[in-house]
């Protein structure tokens, strides 16, 4: 009797309700949410995996729900799973291509680590790609990227070592080679190899003083390449 009346509640719920209930069940655990779509065939119907969140399945999963839950997501076209396919494709399997797609399709549906990282991919290519790179990298409207000080760029960096701690990296990029853009800036020229003062820099503030976009972000594509090169599996 009671299953019945609970059946009968959340049938009468519109859809865009229960599928934030799986949403929030999912970022609780994989588990809560198989548990509650197989509960009815309402939150069945409602399931929507392209909008689930990942942020309790591994980087690199090894489980096999794990694995069965994020496979599932990413044929949904879901943004944090196509980012996570890139990247590994990219710098573990050395699958270039297939990783610049899986980014380039997270990038278009706004996923920010997806923009960071295809945008400053691109612009370590030089050529057009560089400049496609920089036109993707202004979709993620900084406040004031010749300053710094960006909460979201500071995210993008901690997300992206964090995932690169988690796989075996055996892809590095080259920095690339900057330009002559006669802005005035004052940031610091990096050599384009490893050392600890850039491995300490970048963790600290993006207070770089004044400078234009095109040396802003050259300045954190060689970081990002010296970040690689840190996690490289010789």
């Amino acid at each position: 009797m009671t299953t019945n009346i609970t059946n009968d509640i959340v049938t009468s719920l519109p859809e865009h309700m229960l599928s934030e209930i799986l949403k929030h069940a999912a970022s609780n655990s994989i588990a809560d949410f198989i548990n509650v779509k197989l509960c009815c065939k309402a939150f069945e119907r409602a399931s929507n995996y392209e909008n689930v969140s990942l942020e309790k399945v591994s980087l690199v999963p090894w489980r096999k729900c794990e694995k069965g839950f994020q496979k599932r997501c990413k044929a949904a076209n879901n943004a944090e799973a196509l980012y996570r396919k890139g990247m590994i494709n990219c710098f573990s399997r050395r699958k270039s291509e297939s990783g610049l797609r899986y980014l380039k399709k997270a990038t278009e549906k706004g996923h920010v680590e997806a923009v960071y990282t295809y945008g400053i991919i691109l612009i370590c290519l030089d050529g057009e790609l560089r400049k496609q790179g920089l036109r993707v990298l202004s979709s993620l409207h900084l406040p004031k990227p010749n300053q710094g000080n960006s909460r979201m760029i500071a995210s993008c960096r901690s997300k992206t070592e964090k995932f690169l701690g988690c796989m075996w990296v055996h892809v590095a990029l080259t920095g690339p080679k900057g330009i002559c853009c006669n802005c005035d800036c004052d940031i610091e020229e990096k050599p384009n190899h490893s050392t600890s003062t850039e491995c300490q820099t970048w963790d600290a503030s993006n207070d770089v003083g004044h400078c234009c976009d095109y040396c802003f972000w050259d300045r954190e594509a060689n970081l990002f390449c010296s970040l690689l090169r840190k996690y490289l599996v010789n």
